[in-house]
């Protein structure tokens, strides 16, 4: 299992967990009571957007859909998206 650390667009500590690097994370962050805002769940409102503050090397960019809108590097849409395999702990930062 891989581990994410969420945080709020302050910073702010929300929650670490373990995720299947194989399932698009908002699912798995739900399902923990982890709050992330989201609206259409197929990657076209860009509500659940959340920048990575670890290496944009740990997003997996293989995405389950097409977001509507071109992601930087370190942009990650948690419905349709999910991270690598690592060891690592992947530091999530929410846009709201």
């Amino acid at each position: 299992m891989t581990k994410v650390r969420i945080e709020n667009s302050k910073w702010e500590y929300i929650k670490e967990l373990d995720v299947d690097h194989t399932k698009p994370l908002l699912k798995q962050l739900e399902a923990e009571n982890v709050e992330i805002a989201n609206a259409c769940n197929i990657g076209m409102c860009g509500a659940c957007l959340c920048m990575s503050e670890t290496s944009p090397d740990l997003l997996d960019k293989s995405l389950r859909g097409e977001p509507a809108f071109p992601l930087w590097d370190e942009e990650i849409m948690t419905c349709i998206g999910w991270v690598v395999d690592t060891d690592e702990t992947v530091i999530l930062r929410t846009m709201d």
